[in-house]
């Protein structure tokens, strides 16, 4: 019977709207249709036996499997290479236009699994098992004209074959012999048979991902230089999740921080803190039209009749506005045994002040790209940080979103003098109409705050909340944002204290409290980097940079934590671990480049 297998064993394809995981053996084992936020229709990845997969397999033994990319595009090729032949499987989701204004994309929910035998003579066995709506209830496998109907009482599902498939209880199987340079295409669609045939599916997603890169390239490469292949991929990433109205922080749900824990969060959905810092390195590398999305999503939320910056939620999803609750799959055995398997989230109702920080930084650092802020977006902030100015002074939930008592937790704190801070600097360029004397003040009360309650003499470092004595990972960003010159002697004993408590070589761990629980955090690590940048210390920068991109799986993915070993651990793949590597390396490569110090070098005006 099939198991578990290694997040680290996962490809990722995707077209905005919907994804897949696409194991080295072969088996879709997770994808929910027709969106990302859909109820999955295969969930073997969450329960090998009930959750359902759609797999191939060779049945000459043994094969040697490789998994890659198509360069600058999410179309995974993996190779299965016997004694007998050689068969390439292409996996892609369509990304095409849907009419003769190519710059219009049409995203349909649908998988292509295109088999070509480049040598000799490959027997593979395709067992087509999906489990539509989390596998809640039955479905029921049929024959049609042109392959194999897939229904459940609220979806349905459909394999475009010629294949000869024999359905039973266990899926529909069929089994084949392919000569070389003989081809066969699956095309599993969601509800409908409209969708163009392979090969033309296959020409129009490789345009429109070479398209969308061409843009990254005319602005990374000569800045990037050596760090560029492994930016695009993130890049890539990153563009799968995003869909609607904001980016998902991953592709998964319930994937466990650490085996057996009960540590398993939806993580589908549209975070405020995670899509700012995203569309900050989209920004970055050129793609200011994401960023402009978001701001008029935000504008418009925030702009209906009696809506309040208080109103904000932490996180929506990508569809709408209507957060269900969080509900557990108690059917579902969950990845490694890791109980509940979860869907929603109650982080939703959670009070984390550290949101609009995010938020204004986003808008600062896209409006110097493409000044002009607009008159509603202008009330949208100037709202927001009149409420900073309100707020700042109450505990909340905090970045990490434990589930326990509101704190005061320092990078909360931080994050809403930023909000201040950046609001002010757009203020003074643009001569709102605003109480900026106040923000002023507010601001310069936040930094006494801070260095007053928030810093430990006793272990001469940054804590995570008022009157704790936990080390947090979040305290390296203080210098990043501007909050403390980076050769203050608080920043200086932080980094000392993170790097002799919070590390396991070039890994970090969120906290303490994290260290003892789950494994290090990628974000987190990637921090560490930027902060040693901001250090001048830019060997040891890049002798951590390199590792942490050795902990990359095959195809330079991350999950969202790693194990001390290098098991991959949370959610995957992590849109803040693929943001956290893109910062790092634009950091390190313009320091590097210009042999200067970071701050000389960067300015507030480059700062990513």
């Amino acid at each position: 019977m099939k198991d578990f297998r290694p997040i680290s064993s996962y490809g990722f394809i995707g077209n905005q709207g919907s994804c897949a995981l696409v194991n080295q053996n072969g088996s879709i084992d997770w994808c929910c249709l027709p969106r990302l936020d859909s109820p999955s229709v295969f969930a073997s990845i969450l329960d090998p036996r009930k959750g359902g997969s759609f797999s191939i397999e060779i049945l000459d033994h043994p094969a040697e499997v490789t998994q890659l990319y198509v360069p600058d595009t999410p179309i995974l090729i993996t190779t299965f290479k016997t004694s007998a032949g050689t068969l390439e499987v292409h996996d892609w989701m369509h990304m095409g236009p849907w009419s003769e204004k190519e710059e219009v994309w049409h995203r349909i929910p649908a998988i292509y699994r295109s088999l070509h035998v480049v040598s000799g003579e490959v027997h593979a066995r395709i067992h087509f098992d999906p489990k539509l709506d989390y596998a809640r209830g039955v479905t029921k496998l049929s024959k049609y004209e042109q392959g194999i109907r897939a229904e459940h009482p609220t979806d349905s599902l459909l394999l475009q074959t010629d294949l000869p498939f024999v359905i039973s209880e266990e899926g529909a199987v069929a089994e084949c012999s392919m000569k070389a340079w003989e081809r066969t295409t699956l095309i599993c669609s969601y509800g409908s048979t409209d969708v163009p045939n392979a090969e033309e599916s296959l020409e129009q997603t490789k345009k429109y991902w070479h398209t969308w890169m061409a843009k990254a390239e005319k602005t990374s490469v000569d800045v990037l230089g050596e760090w560029y292949p492994i930016v695009a991929r993130s890049a890539i990433t990153l563009k799968i999740l995003a869909g609607g109205d904001g980016i998902a922080a991953a592709a998964t749900t319930s994937l466990p921080e650490f085996p057996g824990s009960y540590h398993n969060w939806d993580y589908r959905f549209n975070w405020m803190r995670d899509t700012s810092f995203t569309l900050q390195a989209f920004t970055v590398l050129g793609y200011t039209d994401d960023a402009r999305e978001f701001l008029e999503w935000l504008t418009e939320l925030l702009s209906e009749e009696g809506r309040r910056p208080a109103d904000l939620k932490v996180l929506y999803p990508l569809y709408g506005t209507t957060l269900h609750p969080e509900e557990e799959l108690e059917h579902l055995r969950g990845y490694l045994d890791s109980k509940p398997v979860r869907i929603g989230n109650a982080a939703s109702e959670q009070q984390q002040n550290d949101i609009y920080g995010e938020i204004l930084d986003c808008v600062f650092r896209f409006e110097r790209l493409k000044p002009g802020i607009d008159e509603r977006l202008r009330n949208v902030l100037i709202g927001i940080i009149e409420y900073v100015c309100d707020i700042w002074r109450n505990p909340d939930h905090g970045i990490w979103e434990l589930r326990q008592e509101p704190k005061h937790y320092v990078y909360s704190k931080v994050m809403c003098w930023v909000a201040l801070d950046r609001g002010i600097k757009l203020a003074e360029k643009h001569a709102w109409n605003a109480d900026i004397a106040r923000w002023k003040e507010e601001r310069a009360a936040i930094v006494e705050d801070v260095m007053t309650n928030g810093f430990s003499q006793k272990r001469n470092a940054f804590m995570q909340a008022y009157g704790d004595d936990q080390l947090d990972a979040t305290a390296l960003l203080f210098p990043i944002l501007e909050f403390i010159p980076g050769d203050h002697p608080y920043v200086i004993g932080t980094l000392e204290a993170t790097q002799k408590v919070l590390t396991d070589g070039a890994l970090v761990y969120l906290s303490e409290r994290h260290k003892k629980k789950e494994g290090t955090f990628g974000l987190c690590s990637f921090w560490l980097v930027d902060a040693l940048v901001f250090a001048g210390r830019l060997d040891e920068a890049r002798e951590n940079l390199l590792k942490l991109m050795s902990y990359a799986n095959h195809v330079g993915l991350y999950a969202e934590q790693i194990d001390a070993d290098g098991t991959f651990l949370g959610n995957f793949p992590q849109a803040f671990t693929h943001v956290g590597l893109m910062n790092s390396a634009l950091y390190l490569a313009q320091a590097e480049g210009a042999k200067a110090s970071p701050i000389e070098l960067l300015g507030e005006e480059n700062l990513v």
